[in-house]
Formats: structure tokens, sequence, C-alpha cells
């Protein structure tokens, strides 16, 4: 993410407030999967919406981008045709979570959740 230009950053910004749109998530677990502080309101994350790029200085926030953007990729080559599909999948109970659903598990352990999640996804995350 660090090589990224403005111009790329705010299409990233643009492309991100796009998935969580999709994933029909309250403003304030947009607010937690971002990174962004505790007390940012859900309002503030309108200007994001009309291309105010994320903030370049903020590294928790560059890798909080770069696994949101990796889970909806792996979603879409797992439901290539059903696009709502991500969003369901998200809110439903999993086995492999131990009845939690995915999204839970990425609000309540943050960035490692959405790791956890990404590699659940993705197996070649694993390969090290």
């Amino acid at each position: 993410m660090s090589t990224y230009n403005t111009k790329d950053w705010e299409t990233v910004t643009l492309v991100v407030m796009d998935i969580l749109d999709r994933w029909r998530i309250s403003g304030e677990q947009k607010i937690a999967l971002l990174g962004l502080p505790e007390k940012t309101r859900p309002r503030e994350l309108t200007r994001y919406k009309h291309g105010t790029p994320f903030p370049d200085d903020n590294k928790v926030l560059k890798d909080h981008v770069e696994h949101i953007m990796g889970i909806q990729e792996s979603l879409g080559i797992i439901y290539p045709l059903a696009p709502t599909m991500p969003s369901h999948w998200l809110k439903t109970r999993n086995r492999y979570f131990r009845g939690a659903t995915p999204l839970h598990i990425m609000l309540d352990e943050g960035l490692a959740g959405m790791h956890r999640i990404w590699c659940h996804l993705d197996v070649s995350r694993n390969w090290d």
C-alpha cells in the first residue's frame, strides 16, 4: 500500500467504501473494520464515499484496507455469480468458527480476526 500515489489511494478508498456498502454493515462496523479511531462518527465516513482518500499516514488503516480488499476478492472468487453472497456469508454462523459469524470474528478480534477470515477463504495466504 505504501507505493500508492494520491490518485491511487483515492481510488482504493472508493473501492473499499463500496465493498463495505455491499457488505451491508453499519457505520460503526465500518469504522471498526477500517481501524479508524473509536471516536470517529459514522457520518464522517461520507467524505470517504465522496472521494476523500483515507489518511495515508496510518499503517493500521492500510493493513485493514488490504484485508478488506483481500476478503472481498476471495469471496468474489468463491461466489462469482452471486454478488450478494459476500454480505450473506459474513453474517451467517459458521461451524468452522464455532458458530460465530465471520463478521463477529472480525469485529471482536480486529486485524487478527480479519486475517483469520482471509486465511480461511484463501488458503494461499497461509503459504510462507
